[in-house]
């Protein structure tokens, strides 16, 4: 049986952050931050926290002194980090660093969710050993933080992940939830047809951060992605098709900054290689339609 470990989730109010809290309450101590939606989850401990706040970011730390920090605040939304560039490094970047900093004395483990926009998109599959060149503003947001944990740390994982497909709170919609809003209503729905992910379940990835929890693994870097890339187009097409809806109500989006230039057809390829963890972890990776099956089985949520 594993010893039970006091577990920080900086950025529990999230899309990953409650699903993380939900997967680990039950074995650990569990403890959550948050900025502004205060998320009650039954056995988990809710912290108000704003990742500038370094004196009250220490008081948490040595009040709670975790066997483990999983960083996940900020989210992993690209469009929001292009139109507000300064605040998704402050968060990514400037926030890591004043965690790393502020529990460096007590050396916890210390888990850091990245994001496959750590890569520039041009050719795909990306392993953990090919160099990270990120061409949109949340991948440089999220290289920075990483950088400063593998920097700092002594003890650290990185997760980098393809998009991530699941239900989430009623605070913080996922992806799916705003999808599936919007086609119950029976409004159009237009997604990117301009690059490919290999999309994964919030299930995996919760699976595979209590399996790094529970493990001596260290000082890695670790790719979790899905087995079908698909662009957010044809995941919405596939998605209308096994949940009942009208995929006509799914439209391609329209990209004006491309048209008459030499990447209006271009579809860049941010899938990741999970084949390391695969191996190493004894891990499956899952096509899209068994990350709808977990989806299904998950539609009464714990909220």
């Amino acid at each position: 049986m594993s010893k039970v470990k006091s577990i920080l989730i900086i950025g529990g109010s999230g899309f990953v952050g409650t699903n993380l809290a939900l997967r680990l309450r039950d074995a650990h101590k569990v403890f959550m931050t948050y900025n502004t939606h205060r998320i009650a989850i039954p056995g988990v401990t809710c912290i108000p926290l704003q990742l500038d706040a370094r004196e009250f970011l220490k008081r948490v730390a040595f009040n709670i002194q975790p066997d483990i920090v999983i960083f996940t605040a900020g989210g992993l939304n690209v469009e929001w980090s292009e139109q507000n560039k300064r605040q998704a490094e402050t968060v990514h970047v400037a926030g890591t660093a004043n965690v790393v900093n502020v529990f460096d004395i007590l050396q916890p483990k210390l888990i850091y969710l990245s994001s496959c926009y750590s890569f520039d998109g041009a050719k795909g599959n990306y392993h953990e050993s090919d160099v990270a060149l990120p061409s949109t503003a949340l991948g440089r947001a999220k290289l920075g933080g990483e950088n400063f944990v593998r920097s700092k740390s002594l003890n650290y994982v990185v997760v980098r992940s393809s998009p991530l497909l699941g239900r989430s709170n009623p605070l913080n919609p996922s992806f799916l939830d705003l999808l599936r809003i919007m086609l119950d209503r029976g409004k159009t729905v237009e997604l990117s047809h301009y690059e490919y992910h290999s999309f994964s379940s919030i299930y995996g990835l919760t699976e595979l951060f209590e399996t790094i929890v529970e493990s001596g693994i260290k000082n890695k870097v670790l790719h979790y992605s899905g087995l079908t890339k698909l662009t957010y187009y044809e995941l919405g097409i596939l998605f209308a098709e096994r949940f009942g809806y009208d995929k006509k109500l799914i439209l391609p989006k329209k990209d004006r900054s491309r048209e008459g230039t030499s990447s209006e057809n271009k579809i860049e390829d941010y899938s990741l290689n999970s084949t390391h963890i695969s191996q190493t972890l004894k891990f499956k990776p899952l096509l899209v339609e068994e990350c709808f099956d977990l989806i299904e089985q998950k539609l009464i949520t714990a909220f």
